[in-house]
């Protein structure tokens, strides 16, 4: 099974329920562009953070089992990247070859390998523990599992955008002069990541941005950040290094970025 088979699949399923792209899109808020992707067996245009998620609610839309699908989307990729077609992939014999690379192991050399593996995770967590604390968000509340807010994080074919704040009283007063936009907030992505950015309570942005993607925001007194897959992404404000609001896969809700930051 190749991937376009698996996509033509999921069509045939959805049609016979006679449920339209519209339907899911509505419900699940994944745009009609990455469902028709998704049917049309083109995963390499999705946000590679966001597909299983995409497939379960797909799935649990149109009533398929999630398990399931996953299985076959997990068989289709590997024969469509691995397999050449019409020849099947014997899992026995895989998994006899790697049987057989087991049992070479002399007792010695397992012990040697399972200490190498556990110095390694030893290592891991130190270097861990250290980029925490060296990119620790300045403001933030608290960080929630991402796949218990998917629906919040995912591409929205319909952006809900909040209705404009009225300015404040000091920007009406004569005789009082206004600040100009002295901030300036940039991003750089290396993820996938959902961003929803208020400027100045009254200037707002909710967006889905790839990898390797370059952002920047000017603003008067501050912005307020609610994103999705925070790790994903590093800011700087000022050219003052911030670093990541979160961690991968987490969301962080207002976090707010202000002058006072470059002072700190």
């Amino acid at each position: 099974m190749t991937l376009e088979q698996f996509g033509k699949e999921l069509q045939d399923a959805r049609q016979e329920k006679n449920i339209s792209l519209m339907d899911i899109s509505i419900e699940t808020r994944i745009s009609v562009k990455f469902l028709e992707a998704i049917e049309q067996g083109q995963f390499h245009l999705l946000p590679q953070t966001y597909i299983r998620a995409f497939l379960r609610e797909y799935a649990s839309f149109i009533g398929i089992d999630n398990d399931e699908i996953m299985k076959r989307y997990a068989l289709a990729r590997g024969e469509s990247a691995h397999a050449q077609p019409g020849i099947p992939v014997d899992q026995h014999a895989v998994s006899a070859v790697a049987q057989n690379r087991s049992a070479i192991l002399t007792q010695r050399q397992r012990q040697a390998v399972i200490a190498g593996l556990a110095a390694l995770a030893f290592v891991l967590v130190l270097l861990l523990a250290h980029i925490g604390k060296k990119h620790e968000p300045i403001t933030r509340e608290t960080e929630v599992p991402f796949d218990k807010v998917v629906r919040e994080t995912e591409a929205a074919s319909i952006p809900q955008t909040p209705a404009a704040a009225p300015q404040t009283t000091t920007d009406s007063v004569p005789g009082v002069p206004q600040k100009t936009d002295s901030l300036q907030l940039e991003m750089v992505t290396t993820d996938s990541v959902w961003i929803n950015l208020l400027i100045d309570n009254h200037i707002a942005e909710d967006h889905l941005y790839g990898p390797n993607k370059h952002r920047r925001w000017t603003a008067r007194n501050q912005f307020i950040i609610t994103m999705g897959n925070a790790g994903g992404a590093t800011f700087t404000l000022n050219g003052k290094d911030l670093g990541a609001l979160g961690k991968r896969g987490a969301v962080v809700r207002h976090t707010v970025i202000t002058e006072a930051l470059l002072h700190q």
